[in-house]
Parts: C-alpha cells; structure tokens; sequence
C-alpha cells in the first residue's frame, strides 16, 4: 500500500524544513535590506576630490575660505574629500575610482568676485563639478548631489561675507553676492550606449557568478548520478545502480575539471551573447574572455567544494557566500563608502567585488589600476578553495567516512 501524504505530513521530522525557511528569510534580510537600508545617508563617506587652483595662482583669497570650510569648517564631514593639485589629477583620480566627481575651482575665482560689485555687467563666479558616469549612476548621483549641496551652502556663507566687504547698490549686483558661485556640472568622459548607464559590469559579473552556480549545482548532481551516490531522475524516469569505486577526493577533482571545461563554454557564449547580440561595447575582449572563465570556474568550484566536505548544507552556504552577501557588498549597485561597515569588510573578502572591479576595467576604457588585484583575488579563492576542499575530502577518505553505506558497498561487491 501507498503511503498517502497526510501520513507524510504527520510526521514531526518533516517539518523540521520550515527551519530552513526561517534560516533563509534570515539570511537573505540581513543580505539584502541590511546591506541597502543605509545607502542613502552618505554623509562623510563619498569620495570627492577638490582643486583649489584659485589659492594656487596666488591671490586667491575666496579660493582659500572655500578650501578651509571643508578642511576644517563645517563642511569638512560631508564627504571624504581628497586634495588634488590640478585638474589633470582630479581627471586621473576619478577614472581610476578614488572619487566620484571633482570640484574645480578656477585661478581667477577671486578676481571674478571682486568684481561683482564694481561690473557694471557682473556676473557669477563659475565653479566646475567634473563627474564620471562610468562608476555608475548611484555613486555618480549622491557625490554630484553633495557637493552641490556643499557649494550651495558654502556659496551664500561666501556671498555674506562679500556684502560686508564690498557694499553695493546696484540691484543685480546684490542679487548676485547673494548667491555668487554658479555650478556647471560636467561629466570626464559618457557612457557608452549599451552599458546599463554604467552599471554594465555589475550585470555582466554577476551573470558569471550565477551561471558557475547553476553549473555547479548541475554537475554535483549530474556526476553523483552517473557515480551511483544518487538516483537519476528525467520526468517518469528513474535510474539507480550501485556506487563505483570512486573516493571522494578523485570526485571532487573530476567535478572540478568539469566545472573548467563548462566554464570556457559558458565564458564564450556569454560574451558572444553580450557582443554580438545584445551590442555591448566591450573595450578589452580578449581580456574578459580569460577573466570570464576564470570568475565563472571559481563561482563553480567553490560550490562544488562546500557539497564535498558539507555535503546538502553546502548548497546553502555557498549561496550565503556567493549571492546573499556576495551580490550587497561588491560595490557594483551601491558604492561600497555607502554601504554598512560590515558589508564594505565581506566586499573586501568575498570574490563578487573582485570579480565586478575585473569586469569594470575591461568592459570600458579605463586604466587598469584594479585588474591585477581582481586577477589575484579571484584566483586566490580559485586555488585556495580547491586546496582546502581537497584536503577535508582526503581526510575523510582515509578516515573511512566512505560516502556508501554499508549496505551499498554490499550491492557494489555482490
């Protein structure tokens, strides 16, 4: 006789998986809500370079009260601000990542404002916002919106204390010294079309991490099938046959060896898929192939790794590590200065942001200042994951912890 699903249901062992379900919605809360819920209060954490070349050329009496307000004064804590000594550096710092946007001010920022009040034609003093689309629209949007808000600010301070410097009684002139610096943004380089408004690499990476994933999932239960450690099932079909002599380490290597081999598949048809068929400008191809495959071997290994030495747990973990806290804390949606402390430690150990800054650099026309780091990150938890998993897994192997009951091995004998 069958056994019926209310008889099932009866039994207190299996509902011990809505545990699992509150694990989970644990996790994935603290993942994704803990690590966005905070992203828009970014006050002292965006990087924003700033150019005094006012105070440089001499005389540049305005340039400096700027420059001390955010120093010492009371705009020192709104963002993480990094003296830069041209605008060429600024150029350079923000297309290498150190900030978001840069703030110009001119050599002759002083001259234009000492002569709003004697111009019989004056006009505002012109302060330049460079910004770089490229880093993404989230990191770009909140450092273009404070240091507006900044310049804003220090703008009417500056414009009081001209008042009381240089009193004046023509109309436009007041109007003027009221709020005397003008803003005009403008951005270093444009996004190329195509690229997600910048955020083309963090889609891209974690395509790769999701597609090494997937395929480790396929082959841990794929070659299991084909080993005899588990049934093969296909619609109304199932197989099952004794285990093959096979120890765990030798599984583990040959699962390995497949994960590589999808990988350069996988790798290809990604990028052919991006390139030619959805025209994704690519600046380095040959570069994001070779890095492709090795981003999507370590995000197969790793879980193939976690399954042989925890076995149906591993599942979970590696998704913890890959997706859960991987995918908040790479930098790739939300610049890490915004996200929590914690977060920005895991984007500092987890191979999602290591993978996302190797995407960046080759997807666009950028120096590669990030692209060795990423190289060695992820290659580091490609060799140092497979090492570990085969070191627990030759344990267990000459510890006896044999992955066949006693009862299997009887079947495999016989």
């Amino acid at each position: 006789m069958r056994m019926r699903a209310t008889a099932l249901l009866r039994s207190p062992k299996i509902w011990v998986f809505t545990v699992f379900g509150a694990v989970l919605g644990l996790v994935l809360s603290v993942g994704y809500l803990g690590g966005v819920l905070d992203t828009d209060t970014p006050t002292g954490r965006i990087p924003i370079v700033w150019v005094d070349a006012d105070t440089t050329a001499g005389n540049g009496w305005a340039g400096a009260v700027l420059t001390e307000q955010i120093r010492t004064g009371p705009a020192a804590g709104a963002a993480q601000w990094i003296s830069a000594g041209s605008e060429e550096q600024a150029r350079r710092l923000l297309s290498e990542g150190v900030g978001y946007a840069a703030v110009i001010i001119p050599a002759d920022f002083s001259a234009r404002l000492a002569s709003l009040a004697d111009s019989s034609q004056p006009s505002a003093a012109t302060v330049t916002l460079l910004t770089n689309p490229i880093a993404g629209p989230v990191a770009t949007g909140t450092a273009t919106g404070v240091a507006q808000q900044v310049l804003g600010e220090l703008s009417r301070s500056l414009g009081a204390q001209l008042v009381a410097r240089q009193p004046t009684e023509s109309a436009t002139a007041r109007i003027l010294l009221a709020n005397p610096v003008t803003v005009v943004t403008t951005p270093v380089t444009s996004v190329p079309a195509h690229t997600a408004g910048g955020m083309a690499a963090f889609y891209y990476a974690l395509v790769l991490i999701l597609t090494g994933f997937l395929i480790a999932q396929l082959l841990h239960s794929g070659v299991d099938g084909i080993l005899g450690f588990t049934p093969r099932e296909f619609l109304h079909r199932r197989a099952t046959h004794p285990p093959l002599p096979i120890g765990r380490v030798q599984t583990l290597i040959a699962k390995s060896v497949l994960m590589a081999g999808c990988a350069v598949v996988a790798a290809t048809v990604i990028e052919l898929v991006a390139v030619a068929g959805l025209g994704m400008p690519i600046a380095a191809p040959l570069g994001l192939w070779v890095f492709s495959i090795l981003a999507v071997t370590t995000a197969g290994v790793l879980p193939l790794v976690l399954l042989a030495v925890f076995g149906s747990p591993g599942a979970l973990l590696a998704t913890v590590v890959l997706v859960v806290f991987g995918v908040p804390s790479s930098g790739g949606a939300y610049p890490s200065e915004l996200l929590p402390t914690a977060f920005r430690w895991l984007g500092e150990v987890l191979p999602m942001r290591y993978i996302t800054d190797g995407i960046r650099d080759l997807v666009f026309d950028t120096p590669a200042t990030t692209l060795t780091r990423s190289v060695v990150a992820v290659a580091v938890w490609l060799v140092g994951g497979l090492v570990a998993g085969i070191v627990l897994t030759g344990f267990y192997d000459r510890s006896g912890r044999a992955r066949v009951s006693a009862h299997e091995r009887g079947l495999s004998a016989a």
